[in-house]
């Protein structure tokens, strides 16, 4: 095992979501809108974690999910939520929970 790899804690429910590279500042607003899921499950979640490339780039505890109001992404989720500061799964490797899977979407203790 590859000691960068994600280990999560049993505790944690965790939802990975692909972003694209993009700017610290707009890293939050990426992650955190516009997901096509089922919302009961991703209320679930205690960490959401912002994925670029494979890797944690930061992780947030979601604080409210919610249907978007925005006209063009209707019937998909948005969450409020807040930075981990405390966390240690930055700059670990979630490539194995994916797999080949081309969905941006991966849920692990849930």
């Amino acid at each position: 095992m590859n000691q960068k790899e994600l280990i999560p804690n049993p505790e944690d429910r965790i939802m990975c979501v692909k972003v694209g590279k993009v700017k610290r500042e707009n890293l939050y607003e990426m992650t955190r809108k516009y997901w096509k899921v089922d919302i009961i499950r991703a209320r679930r979640a205690t960490h959401v974690l912002a994925i670029v490339n494979g890797i944690v780039e930061e992780v947030y505890n979601p604080v409210d999910w919610k249907y978007t109001e925005d006209p063009k992404h209707i019937g998909r989720c948005e969450f409020l939520g807040v930075e981990d500061e405390h966390t240690t799964y930055i700059g670990k490797d979630v490539s194995a929970f994916y797999g080949k899977s081309q969905n941006p979407v991966k849920y692990i203790n849930m």
